[in-house]
């Protein structure tokens, strides 16, 4: 796969910062995430993510097609009504998407056609499943239950799934350094991990960090990272927060 193509590939994915996702042999940590995040209280979650995407197949996809598996997937998560189903296309490339807002969260599954073109001329084909659950408040505490459910899906279809598990809770006031610190050092211990870098800008406080035992991970510049905090303050409302992410972060504050 040409340089180009796989950029473009995991921008339409994941949406976010283009890295490189790798899977190693995996020690699941998202349940301690949710479980950290809880013992703050549930009324402190403000919401949840949960995504998965894996390789489907190589074979050439008509829309009528792409339907067809989103619609299919949705059933899975029990969506059967009630949802958008759209296709965008970029050149030859193609993004099937069908959404669900729900009462205490969204769902969303996508089916991406990826067009590559070698230098003979001949086009070949890779497609792509993402799916994604985003839960409301309290609806965050399943949110390792999604992340087996999306797993069972795709282990049914065949597939090893990558995960990425997102949450985001909130205290009341500004967060000092110290206690930003303090919070950021009691979770990567927590995960049995290690802190790469600390970046700081535009008022957020981002904190990468790696365990060997977290199975998959991604590269922030030449580390390897899979355990990602951060600290925004909405001055507003004067509440912080605090965002927690395996294997990292992929929401823009």
């Amino acid at each position: 796969m040409k340089t180009k193509t796989k950029i473009y590939m995991l921008v339409l994915i994941w949406g976010a910062v283009i890295l490189q996702l790798y899977v190693g042999s995996a020690v699941s940590r998202e349940e301690k995430l949710v479980e950290q995040v809880m013992s703050e209280g549930t009324d402190n979650i403000v919401t949840s993510t949960v995504k998965a995407y894996a390789f489907y197949d190589d074979g050439e996809l008509s829309e009528d097609a792409r339907v067809l598996i989103a619609r299919n997937l949705a059933m899975e998560l029990g969506v059967t009504s009630g949802y958008e189903i759209d296709t965008r296309y970029d050149g030859n490339n193609a993004t099937t998407e069908l959404f669900k807002c729900g009462k205490y969260g969204d769902t969303e599954v996508k089916v991406i056609t990826i067009a590559n073109t070698k230098d003979n001329g001949e086009v070949v084909y890779e497609n792509y499943i993402m799916m994604e659950i985003e839960l409301k408040g309290a609806a965050g505490s399943n949110a390792y239950a999604y992340v087996e459910q999306l797993e069972d899906i795709y282990k049914e279809l065949g597939m090893v799934a990558n995960t990425n598990i997102y949450m985001c809770s909130q205290v009341p006031g500004e967060m000092t350094s110290k206690e930003m610190e303090a919070e950021a050092a009691d979770f990567l211990d927590s995960m049995g991990a290690t802190q790469i870098e600390e970046v700081g800008f535009d008022g957020i406080k981002m904190i990468y960090g790696y365990g060997s035992n977290i199975g998959e991970y991604v590269y922030h510049g030449d580390e390897k990272v899979n355990v990602n905090i951060a600290f925004t303050y909405d001055q507003e409302q004067d509440v912080t927060y605090i965002h927690r992410a395996i294997p990292f972060i992929d929401k823009s504050f």
